[in-house]
């Protein structure tokens, strides 16, 4: 099953759960690098804070999926916010589960489901990322710079995570 698009409304109802959790920062700043940068289960289980360097995202090489994977990405001062109260003056891997070890992609993917599931939505690890992805589009960026974001080898895969938005058929239809 293709992980569902989700509306402004429906993530602003996701935060305001997590906000109820403990660990609220934690899975706060996971949401936001799945949301806003469209960041892998596997990118976020490898992650360690000397990635972010000032305001950009330095994923290396093998932290990633495929060919396209590793790059870098401008970072919002709201992520870097969300990782500063997350981890506090403490360096090394960002994701830590109640054992004190580092999230493995798994552990993470569990996490966010774990969440959508008990905000009452649906939704995985993978909404995040194609709802930038079509949220990208629909404001009209190019497909390529949307690729890039999202690390891909092959446009071919960014559109499969495109959706077709009211706006995106209106346009066609009315310009």
């Amino acid at each position: 099953m293709r992980a569902p698009n989700k509306s402004e409304a429906e993530f602003d109802a996701l935060f305001e759960y997590v906000d109820t959790c403990s660990d609220a920062s934690k899975y706060r700043l996971m949401l936001l690098l799945s949301i806003r940068l469209g960041l892998r289960p596997k990118e976020m289980a490898g992650m360690q804070r000397s990635w972010f360097r000032g305001d950009e995202l330095r994923i290396p090489h093998g932290y990633s999926k495929g060919q396209g994977g590793h790059g870098s990405l401008p970072v919002c001062s709201e992520i870097l916010a969300a990782l500063d109260e997350h981890m506090g003056e403490r360096e090394g891997c960002v994701f830590l589960n109640r054992a004190g070890r580092p999230f493995d992609a798994a552990g993470i993917s569990s996490a966010l489901r774990r969440l959508y599931r008990e905000a009452g939505q649906e939704g995985s690890c993978y909404s995040g990322r194609r709802t930038l992805a079509t949220n990208m589009v629909d404001r009209g960026v190019n497909l390529l710079v949307v690729q890039k974001v999202l690390r891909h080898s092959s446009p071919v895969t960014t559109q499969q995570y495109v959706g077709v938005t009211q706006n995106m058929l209106s346009k066609a239809l009315y310009g």
